[in-house]
């Protein structure tokens, strides 16, 4: 609606009166409103070896008389400077500086479709208007004559007053205005200044017409594209401009305008006029105006009912009630909240309203309401939750040594997401996640806990198979198999590094802990033989923890022989069991 309003009130034209550059609008100042103007228009133009610089600037006041009338009254300064040669030389310049004119006028409107006031709510309006100006010179300057005459501008001269005569039509559709315009102008003759009559063209009368459209872009800036024609009666070039232009606005009613006229035929009445490398004639405007309203006009207040809108918010799932937000597109109201019963009764004038209802993890909703007096809307509504896009994630849980199948608990650090769970038998675990990166806490009894990241992907499953580490707790036994010594060697087989290599990850990831390497054997051989053999196995498996970077202090080795069998020695299989390398931990 501010955007609306902005661009339905009048700004003044390049040439006072309510309008744009070249063209005036239907529509007035509103009541008891007072806008000042001053804009400039500057260009050049080069005859063979003459230059000729020339600028005017109109400055004038408009005056709201009542919502359908204004006047308005300007002047227009000047200032030429023509020089003679490629390069300027004060000796073959000459310049002058005056007063072109004075202009008065008034502007008047009623509207077909819409309204004065600028009614809120009220996108739509045609208006139909009239324009009636005067224009007459006060001063002659001589030196402007020879100016003109050797220079081939028109001169400065006194004449009668020109009376313009135009009927104007707006079409307001936001954003878009449309700006129409058509009308005669009857000019008064010259005064006799005795100048050759050949430098003195006849002031012929005029037909004048123009279209226009402006552009919101937002609330203060506006774009601005026209077109002008003038068409002289009898033997001289009609005139026909094309304008573009930038208008920006602010709060407080401060207009700064950018343009530029464009002269597409060979023209009467388009002085100053810019020629850039042959591509035609141009003529650059700057100028700015501001506006205040001068007697604040008070408004009788009616007494008008209210009605109100009784509204219910519930999930479209579940159906609970929900506390949700309720904004209105006018800014200019306030923001209401439903109570914990998902309920709200809004009092408001009548009229139309566009409201969003909105709730954090929920899509926000939109509805226009109708209210009228003394009446009651009920509106029962839902919203429903955001969905997340969603990915898997799956993967087995084994132990790091054995690659025993584990049963864990799969927590998402974070988050409100439920932990899932692996298969206790094969170690599986699947679930379905929203997309995005987590961090992952995976937990076992017996085991140290793993952390890590993943990241979920829609529509994709994301696989993860983790091994976990022994805690090693006091007095627990790590027993290896798989470690086959030569007969009566201590020396460590090479397919006994790759079992040793997992000792030293459970070590270094169990950083206090202090164990005693035992070597045993079975009882083929004699008592202290195999005592012997197993004492210098478990030095030979301490010295390589060692080398791959266990602290020295952490490991005791031991032997043990024959003396704590783990199977009968009486067959081949319970002397393979019997033959081992054992880990107990022996301080935490």
């Amino acid at each position: 609606m501010l955007v609306l309003l902005s661009l339905l009130i009048s700004y003044s034209s390049f040439s006072s009166g309510s309008g744009n550059f070249n063209l005036y609008s239907a529509r007035t100042l509103p009541s008891a409103n007072l806008a000042f103007n001053a804009h400039l228009s500057a260009a050049q133009q080069d005859y063979d070896t003459l230059k000729h610089f020339i600028g005017y600037s109109n400055i004038g006041f408009t005056y709201g008389v009542f919502d359908y009338l204004e006047l308005y009254l300007g002047t227009t300064l000047y200032g030429k400077l023509s020089s003679q040669g490629k390069t300027f030389d004060p000796d073959k310049e000459e310049h002058v500086i005056g007063d072109r004119d004075l202009y008065t006028g008034l502007k008047f409107y009623f509207p077909l479709i819409g309204s004065a006031s600028n009614t809120e709510g009220q996108t739509v309006n045609w208006l139909l208007g009239g324009h009636i100006g005067d224009n007459f010179s006060v001063f002659h300057s001589d030196k402007d004559d020879s100016l003109a005459i050797h220079s081939h501008f028109e001169p400065t001269l006194k004449h009668h007053s020109d009376i313009a005569l135009d009927l104007l039509s707006d079409i307001e559709v936001y954003p878009l205005l449309i700006h129409l315009s058509g009308g005669y102008k009857f000019r008064g003759d010259y005064f006799d200044f005795h100048i050759p009559h050949t430098l003195i063209p006849e002031r012929q009368d005029l037909l004048c017409w123009g279209a226009g459209f402006e552009i919101a872009a937002g609330p203060y800036t506006r774009f601005v594209f026209e077109t002008k024609g003038i068409n002289p009666q009898h033997g001289k070039a009609d005139t026909l401009i094309g304008a573009f232009g930038i208008r920006f606005t602010s709060p407080e009613k401060f207009t700064l305008d950018l343009g530029v006229d464009y002269a597409f035929s060979d023209s009467v009445d388009f002085v100053p006029d810019w020629k850039i490398n042959d591509a035609g004639r141009w003529r650059f405007r700057v100028g700015f105006s501001t506006q205040s309203t001068l007697i604040p006009l008070k408004k009788k207040e009616k007494k008008v009912e209210k009605g109100t809108i009784a509204l219910t918010v519930n999930d479209i799932k579940t159906d609970e009630p929900l506390d949700a937000s309720i904004t209105f597109r006018d800014t200019t109201l306030p923001v209401y909240r439903t109570g914990e019963d998902g309920k709200v009764n809004i009092e408001i004038l009548p009229g139309v309203y566009h409201i969003t209802l909105s709730k954090e993890g929920y899509v926000p909703r939109e509805a226009s309401i109708t209210v009228k007096p003394s009446s009651v809307v009920n509106i029962n509504t839902v919203l429903r939750k955001k969905e997340r896009p969603i990915g898997g994630f799956t993967g087995t849980v084994s132990s790091f040594r054995d690659l025993k199948p584990l049963a864990t608990t799969i927590e998402f650090l974070g988050t409100k997401i439920k932990p899932i769970t692996s298969d206790p038998e094969k170690g599986i675990f699947k679930g379905e996640l929203p997309s995005g990166t987590y961090n992952v806490r995976v937990s076992s009894e017996g085991y140290l806990p793993q952390t890590f990241a993943i990241i979920i992907k829609e529509g994709e499953t994301t696989i993860k198979n983790i091994k976990m580490i022994e805690k090693l707790e006091e007095k627990k036994k790590l027993v290896l198999r798989g470690i086959h010594f030569a007969t009566g060697k201590t020396n460590i087989p090479p397919d006994g590094y790759p079992i040793l290599d997992k000792v030293v990850s459970v070590l270094k990831a169990n950083k206090n802990v202090k164990v005693e390497i035992s070597g045993h054997t079975d009882s083929v051989g004699s008592a202290s033989y195999n005592l012997r053999l197993s004492d210098g196995r478990a030095q030979s498996v301490r010295q390589y923890l060692i080398q791959q970077g266990i602290d020295s202090s952490r490991l005791v080795a031991r032997g043990y022989g024959e003396s704590k069998p783990i199977a009968p020695n009486t067959t081949r299989e319970g002397r393979a069991e019997n033959r081992r390398i054992e880990f107990t931990v022996i301080l935490q």
